[in-house]
């Protein structure tokens, strides 16, 4: 990967100065090839096309389109996320500002963290918006880096594209620096599992720390959540600084009646904020980020990640209490939604005859009983043992003798996980306490893996009196 960069680095030539100017430039990458019904993950694609000269980045956005620029409706290809790494324009210029490494979408390469992530979207289509008079700075020199997940949703292969929009001023600006507030940073694919059973109105509750690197004022903020979020909050001591809420479509929107159901829909619109005066923060304060599920129902491979812009001032104050700033804007939907957390079930999908996706209540195959501590080997679009009935308390273990990655998932039953993405003989072990009927997938391969297990519960000893009276 080295080697690629340094390649990539020295054949960029340098932009001629230019009048001071604001330009929002149109770029597309691709075409992106994703096979029928496949969730396409792609690592880190180094060197993709960015504007060509020296600036300050003042907004961004992106889309998926096809050829002509046309969008591409959800019911062919859905963006899941997008992320944008700035690599500087020498290795080691640029340096996450809250990671070292990062563990690969694997789950054991270790990467060391050059380049610094400043813009990325889900879902909610999240927009990177600075307040005037500052800017993310961006060298003509400079190489990007993109990471991203899509969704084919029809039973053919799709060609598209990538479409991003950067406006950028070249007169100076005050510069920013992102940093990126994850509750499980530091990983290609930062998801963990929300296991419901809680009662109504509960709460799941995941947190994160940062420590301030340098004095200064946030002057904006954007957040990122999955299905069955409420909030995520950015806190200071015992008070709130800022709140980002999701808004949910209404039932008639897409996200809603999209087919196949490959995972549980996301918000339409994550509030975000920016601010020119800013929350001041000083070097080496401790700020908390929580992530805030609904609990009652089980939600799996969710995220909680806010990314805050930081303008350096040495002289900022920090003040005693969490009061907003006065010139704060948010920035709120742009349709009708629902402020409420849906409830939503993820049914499973299989391939009926004609090859097209339809729900399923089981992968085809008679259901076998096993003893705890059974194990099913996970291969290359398939489980060995495709339906099993299993005793409550029951031990499961899942080993991957297969070449590409795989991971268990539960789209739906009575509690909710999902182990890492695994391949090569690596396992994963669970432990099922709670009787019902789990529907589970891998979730790379939603459509082609699935299995189902039914966890009954242990038929009680007679006593020695009943046994008598038999």
């Amino acid at each position: 990967m080295l080697a690629a960069l340094a390649a990539g680095v020295a054949s960029l030539a340098l932009a001629a100065p230019a009048a001071a100017e604001v330009k929002t430039e149109t770029i597309r990458y691709g075409p992106i090839s994703i096979g029928p019904y496949q969730v396409l993950q792609n690592d880190l694609k180094i060197g993709i096309p960015k504007p060509r000269t020296d600036g300050f980045i003042t907004n961004m956005e992106v889309d998926v389109v096809d050829p002509d620029g046309s969008q591409v409706p959800i019911s062919r290809v859905m963006l899941h996320h997008i992320v944008f790494t700035n690599l500087g324009s020498v290795i080691g210029e640029k340096h996450d500002g809250t990671c070292n490494t990062f563990t690969a979408f694997d789950y054991k390469t270790k990467i060391p963290a050059f380049g610094e992530r400043f813009y990325a979207a889900g879902e909610e289509r999240a927009r990177m918006k600075l307040p005037p008079g500052y800017g993310y700075p961006m060298k003509a020199a400079d190489q990007w880096a993109m990471t991203l997940m899509l969704m084919n949703h029809r039973s053919k292969a799709d060609d598209v594209f990538v479409e991003y929009k950067v406006t950028y001023d070249t007169a100076p600006q005050t510069p920013v620096t992102p940093y990126w507030l994850d509750v499980e940073n530091c990983l290609a694919d930062p998801v963990y599992n929300v296991p419901g059973g809680r009662k109504a109105g509960s709460t799941h509750t995941r947190s994160a720390n940062w420590t301030v690197p340098k004095s200064g004022r946030i002057v904006a903020g954007l957040g990122h959540v999955h299905g069955g979020a409420k909030d995520l909050t950015l806190n200071r001591s015992s008070c709130e600084l800022y709140r980002s809420r999701p808004t949910w479509g209404l039932k008639s929107h897409p996200f809603y009646n999209v087919k196949p159901v490959l995972h549980e829909p996301g918000p339409i619109n994550m509030t975000g904020f920016t601010s020119a005066s800013g929350f001041p923060v000083r070097a080496g304060e401790r700020l908390r980020m929580d992530s805030n599920y609904d609990a009652r129902l089980l939600h799996t491979r969710v995220m909680g990640i806010m990314v805050v812009f930081l303008a350096q001032d040495p002289a900022a104050t920090t003040p005693s209490g969490c009061v907003k700033p006065s010139d704060m804007q948010e920035t709120g939907p742009s349709e009708p939604g629902r402020s409420a957390t849906p409830r939503f079930r993820v049914p499973l999908t299989g391939i009926g005859a004609n090859g097209k996706a339809r729900k399923i209540s089981k992968p085809p195959g008679k259901r076998v009983r096993v003893k705890s501590g059974a194990r099913i080997t996970v291969g290359d679009r398939f489980f060995s043992r495709p339906n099993l009935a299993l005793p409550a308390g029951g031990l499961l273990r899942w080993k991957f003798a297969s070449t590409e990655m795989h991971n268990v998932t539960v789209a739906n039953g009575p509690r909710g996980f999902a182990s890492d993405n695994l391949d090569a003989g690596r396992a994963y072990s669970k432990r099922l306490a709670k009787p019902g009927t789990y529907q589970l997938f891998c979730a790379l391969h939603p459509v082609s893996m699935t299995q189902t297990v039914k966890v009954v519960k242990k038929k009680p000893i007679p006593t020695r009196r009943k046994q008598q009276r038999r």
